[in-house]
């Protein structure tokens, strides 16, 4: 029997950064297969990917990972807590995950699993507090930490000998790997977690050519801007950068495709988005028809209250049709395969042959959709849906990487 580690990932684009947290997974694990959970054609920041999912995949399998299976879109573009959840179920329900590695500013374990505890525990209080404070004009992020402190001084309240070191560093909060380490965490049922401690650029951090590991998003937008950063990642990732069509939210059509969007639909559609609410459909309405790109519509919108990444997430929900009435975005309802090497293919057999997968696994639509029932049935259309439109606009056509057509990539390396 195979040993997996899971890892959950963008890859937007695979760097060196991303070998590295793959290797050291398998050297950390000592697990014989390393299976990623990755984001599709969109991802968590609102945005396309800047190169399409099955282009990524076959970079994540030429840089370790031995299987490849995709997080819905409906969870890429939700919050932290509904990604995380969504990546350690799919890990979890494929029956062969013994660990989850992740990625972490703090490097702090301990730390951040007896903070995911206090969260799990306390999970109502704190509901109730974020809420108290964001009718003051906080953000979900920094009315979380705030919830988060008060819920730590009433626990230090109640018993004086409970030392606040013990509950946990509140500032770890406050970095985007180790916010989404904490969710990993607290979605964790079966596997133990695994630590990986982020080396070089931090998320988001911009480029600086003295750091060994540039972040991607320094890498995106080096790299759509013409710069070559060929030494920070792997051949295979330089040569699609330089050879395919690459996307961003500002590129091409989406921008017009948005801006329609947003004059086409009523107040109520847009509040109804997943990350809609709280009147921003009359803000959005207000700004469509001045703003000059993606960036900048966001930008005017954006406050206190409202964060880029939540705006730019209800954006790209108003762009695919997504809509909460119509959606749960509790856990998703397949495991979709984007790809495999001899490996991978050897251990999704022995997922089929002992059964161990909780949920269906999708290895060729046409073939394996009609075994969904309705609400699988539907995930995977609105999956389809997305693809169509990320390959019309991106590649001008939807019959290219269509996934009806395109089979898991397949690696014999």
């Amino acid at each position: 029997m195979l040993k997996a580690a899971g890892i959950t990932a963008e890859y937007n684009p695979l760097h060196n950064g991303h070998v590295y947290h793959i290797e050291e997974t398998r050297r950390i694990t000592g697990c014989d297969t390393v299976i990623v959970a990755m984001s599709g054609d969109y991802v968590q920041r609102g945005e396309p990917a800047i190169l399409d999912k099955w282009t990524r995949t076959e970079h994540a399998l030429k840089s370790g990972a031995d299987l490849v299976i995709e997080i819905p879109v409906l969870f890429c573009l939700g919050n932290a807590g509904q990604y995380a959840r969504a990546a350690v179920n799919l890990l979890e329900a494929t029956g062969k995950v013994s660990h989850i590695s992740f990625g972490s500013e703090s490097g702090d374990k301990d730390a951040l699993i007896r903070i995911a505890h206090t969260l799990r525990d306390n999970e109502e209080a704190i509901e109730a507090s974020v809420k108290s404070i964001r009718n003051k004009g906080f953000s979900y992020p920094a009315a979380r930490a705030l919830a988060y402190s008060e819920v730590r001084a009433a626990i230090k309240g109640a018993d004086p000998d409970n030392d606040t070191e013990i509950l946990g560093d509140i500032h770890i909060l406050e970095k985007a790997n180790d916010i989404l380490a904490i969710e990993y965490i607290k979605a964790m049922e079966k596997a133990e977690p695994v630590l990986i401690h982020r080396e070089g650029a931090g998320y988001g951090d911009p480029y600086d050519e003295s750091i060994v590991y540039q972040s991607a998003s320094a890498i995106r937008k080096q790299t759509l801007s013409g710069k070559d950063l060929s030494k920070y990642i792997p051949g295979c990732t330089a040569k699609s950068l330089r050879e395919c069509h690459l996307t961003g939210p500002d590129r091409d059509k989406w921008f017009d495709v948005l801006r329609y969007a947003v004059l086409l639909a009523d107040e109520e559609t847009i509040e109804d988005c997943p990350s809609g609410g709280e009147g921003l459909a009359h803000l959005m309405k207000e700004c469509a028809g001045s703003a000059e790109s993606w960036s900048s519509f966001i930008m005017r919108i954006k406050s206190k209250r409202y964060t880029y990444t939540r705006l730019s997430r209800l954006c790209m929900q108003l762009v695919l049709a997504i809509n909460r009435k119509k959606y749960n975005m509790e856990s998703p309802e397949y495991i979709r395969v984007l790809g495999f090497n001899k490996t991978g293919r050897a251990l999704l057999a022995e997922m089929r042959d002992e059964e161990t997968a909780s949920l269906p696994v999708i290895t060729n639509v046409n073939k394996n959709a009609a075994e969904l029932d309705w609400k699988a049935k539907r995930l995977l259309d609105l999956d389809i849906h997305s693809a169509n439109i990320y390959n019309l606009l991106t590649k001008g056509n939807t019959d290219i990487c269509n996934d009806y057509r395109q089979l898991p990539v397949m690696i014999n390396e």
